[in-house]
């Protein structure tokens, strides 16, 4: 094992190909040590500003400091003030476009329990299910975000939820 929990590491540049998506060239700390493979012992780590992501390999990290948990706390304390001020809906409506360029997970969560939409991840945890409910949410919000209409969208949300609600209602 090449790192252990709270070691402070810096993700490579280029993680190759297969993981060209995943979240690279910052800092972060390790929280997990997985399993051994072909690629290397992998690893769940805390990215700094991003949260919890895993796979990631011995050889696509560089050890910064060891030990660092309270780092970690202090990441993790900034985060949750971060995801609480991008899910009040006040902050969201003051900052409507912005939030149809780069909505957070925050911010769309909240739009979405307006609705009665309490999980955006859908039964099995998919990623496309997130992907779409998050698309739709953001899509019926659009007008009254680019208005700052926080009164309308709540309106219009909690008329959808109720229906909803008088759908499932035995």
């Amino acid at each position: 094992m090449k790192f252990k929990k709270y070691d402070h590491v810096r993700i490579a540049k280029d993680l190759g190909p297969t993981m060209d998506h995943f979240t690279k060239g910052c800092n972060a700390i390790v929280v997990e040590v997985g399993t051994k493979d072909s690629w290397g012992e992998s690893y769940g780590l805390h990215i700094e500003g991003k949260g919890y992501s895993a796979w990631y390999h011995d050889h696509q990290l560089t050890l910064i400091a060891h030990n660092r948990k309270g780092l970690l706390k202090k990441w993790e304390a900034a985060e949750k003030k971060l995801e609480e001020q991008q899910g009040d809906l006040d902050w969201i409506f003051k900052n409507g476009k912005a939030i149809l360029r780069s909505a957070s997970g925050a911010s769309v969560c909240a739009l979405a329990k307006e609705m009665g939409l309490t999980n955006l991840w859908g039964s099995h945890g998919e990623g496309m299910t997130y992907y779409m409910n998050a698309l739709r949410v953001l899509d019926l919000s659009k007008p009254f975000l680019i208005n700052r209409d926080k009164k309308g969208w709540l309106t219009m949300a909690h008329e959808i939820r109720d229906k909803q609600h008088a759908k499932t209602a035995c």
